[in-house]
Formats: structure tokens, sequence, C-alpha cells
């Protein structure tokens, strides 16, 4: 009896199997957003004098509007010369640390233009960093949310087209959507200092097209 129940069970596990496969989905959104990483750093002989000098600049960013501003970094450390392996205080540097965002081009140049203006001492460096397109974060988020919603979809569609070309109850095992690897490639990046900025407009780079892809993994397990 017991060899009928095995015999019996054989054909079950025989013609049940999993299909496994990979597939790519992707959306292109255009570059809405310029974004840069703008640095000030300041250097003087008091820690006083420092701050003071930082906070010039810091009322300019904050007050200016037609940006959207995120402060990053806003300290001051003591800067030290070695004499006989003893370090002595010599003065002060001070740095102020924004990342910039805006939809025209032309409302960054003027900020850069407003913020360069205030540059009167050769201890004072203004630099933009990684001026680039990109797109706006809360779009990109969606897009990946709607991107993921498709591939469920999808893959619950493919197992019913599949059982019916197979005659057979195909469901969706797993769905794997790993999008910690995607990354956000700027196809147009530049780095200016702030003497390339100081007396004229800033060289913007021409924005362009964002492609943002999954790639999940399906497995399916047909009976």
């Amino acid at each position: 009896m017991k060899f009928l129940k095995l015999f019996l069970l054989i054909p079950v596990f025989a013609f049940s199997f999993e299909v496994e496969f990979n597939k790519k989905f992707s959306h292109e959104l255009p570059h809405d957003t310029l974004t840069t990483s703008l640095v000030v750093t300041i250097m003087d002989d008091t820690e006083i004098i420092v701050g003071e000098r930082l906070e010039v600049f810091n009322k300019k960013i904050k007050s200016f509007d037609k940006v959207e501003r995120k402060l990053g970094i806003y300290n001051i450390r003591p800067k030290y010369k070695y004499s006989n392996n003893t370090p002595k205080i010599i003065g002060y540097v001070g740095e102020l640390r924004y990342k910039v965002n805006s939809r025209k081009a032309r409302f960054m140049d003027e900020f850069i233009s407003e913020i360069t203006k205030l540059k009167k001492n050769r201890d004072t460096n203004v630099s933009v960093r990684n001026l680039s397109w990109t797109v706006k974060e809360d779009t990109y988020n969606v897009t990946l949310d709607l991107l993921r919603l498709e591939a469920i979809t999808w893959g619950q569609r493919y197992a019913n087209i599949l059982s019916s070309d197979i005659n057979k109850d195909c469901k969706v095992k797993k769905i794997n959507v790993n999008t910690t690897n995607q990354t956000r490639i700027m196809r147009e990046r530049a780095v200016y200092a702030s003497a390339s900025i100081s007396n004229k407009s800033i060289p913007v780079p021409e924005s362009n097209q964002e492609k943002i892809k999954i790639n999940p993994n399906y497995v399916l397990e047909c009976e």
C-alpha cells in the first residue's frame, strides 16, 4: 500500500516545475532640475571674525528665495602650525556648504552671481561644484514606484498567459524588485571654480533625458 501511494505521487511532482527569469522595465524622464553644491570657505585670524563673515554669506543665501536651498555644513575649525612637534593655532577656517536646486538656469545664474559679489577678500573662496541637470527627487521616486507596480502587474498577467499556453496552473511565487543598485546617471556634469563665475554668467550644461530602470527577478510555479 505504501508503494502504491508513492507511485501515485510521482506524476504530480514530475509535472510541476518552476520558471525563473529577469525582465527590464524602464522609463525616460526629461531633466528638470539644475543642481549644485555651493561651498564658501573663509580664513581669518580669529574665530569670531570668521563666524561674522560666514554669517554675511549665510544670510544672503537664505534670503534668496528663487532657488531651493538645503544647508549641509556650517563649521569653524582652528588652523594649526607645528613647531618642534607642538601645535600652535595661527588662525581659523570656516566652511559653509549648501545644496542648491533650481528649475530655471537663469535663477541659478542670478543666485551664484549674487553670492560671488560678496567675495571681497583673497582669503575667501566661493566655488560651485557638480553643476548638473537631473530629475527632481519626488518625480524620480514616483516614477520608480510606478515601475515597480508595472513589474508586479506584468508578472501576474504573464502567469495567466503561460497557464493558458501550456494548460497548467501557473502562479507567481516570488518577484524580487531590487533597486538598491540603481544609479542616477548624470549625463551632463561639470565643476566650475569660483574664478570662472566671478564676473560672468555660469556655463550651464545642457539638459537631457534620464532613464530610470529596474530589473526584477521572477519565479513562477506551474503545476
